[in-house]
């Protein structure tokens, strides 16, 4: 049962002043390979849910609800692989004894270099395209995140990965028609979260209306909650 809060401020009755939900989704991450405590890593996953609610700027919210460590190990890019060769048995194996549902589960993992050190797969997202209404009856198999360590200290791993979950696409996979509607361009489109610029800072706002809309209604059985907040609309 999803509950709603009513969160109001006195500025709620202008007329510019218009009432959003705003799902709240629980995290949990798994600590593969990892029988002890490492207090870096915990507060590394603090920081990026910490990033992750400011970039998505209080339209969705994200909570830590458990963190589980678990021995058992693998790479991001043999995982990867295995989901492209949909060999996904043996990553099941992994996730399945100890998955909890009802929330999104992210699971963290080692990765390596795949091009001569250059650089290594920080994370993927497995997402059904054109398939949307499928994801509460094959839950929890499309409930996971999957990021590497080294994914932590580059904070925009888990807005990237959050920003797939959630029914986005990278730019250049989109159509001149798909970007405008996402109210990107091409200088835009370098800097924003679902691109592979070091320097990426920002979601558009239409992207945010997108995984909004995409949370209440394709997501909406993870949702912990929903919040009704006041967001003041642009003049």
């Amino acid at each position: 049962m999803i509950v709603i809060s009513l969160i109001l401020s006195l500025n709620s009755i202008d007329p510019t002043t218009s009432l959003v939900e705003v799902p709240v989704f629980k995290l949990n991450f798994y600590l593969m390979g990892m029988e002890e405590v490492d207090q870096e890593v915990t507060v590394r996953i603090g920081e990026n849910i910490e990033y992750l609610n400011q970039e998505f700027e209080g339209r969705i919210v994200f909570e830590l609800d458990q963190m589980v460590m678990d021995p058992n190990h693998a790479y991001i890019p043999d995982l990867h692989k295995a989901y492209i060769d949909r060999q996904r048995n043996s990553v099941n194996a992994l996730v399945d004894p100890i998955e909890i549902e009802g929330a999104i589960n992210v699971y963290l993992f080692d990765t390596y270099s795949t091009d001569n050190g250059n650089s290594a797969m920080l994370g993927f997202t497995p997402v059904l395209s054109a398939k949307h209404k499928m994801y509460k009856s094959t839950s929890p198999s499309f409930d996971r995140l999957y990021i590497s360590y080294p994914g932590l200290i580059d904070q925009s791993t888990i807005v990237h990965e959050m920003g797939h979950f959630l029914g986005l696409s990278h730019p250049w996979e989109m159509n001149d028609i798909s970007m405008d509607m996402m109210g990107l361009n091409d200088s835009d489109a370098r800097r924003n979260h679902m691109s592979y610029h070091p320097e990426v800072n920002h979601f558009t706002e239409q992207q945010l209306d997108r995984m909004q809309h995409f949370a209440l209604n394709f997501r909406n059985y993870l949702i912990a909650r929903v919040e009704l907040k006041a967001f003041v609309s642009a003049s």
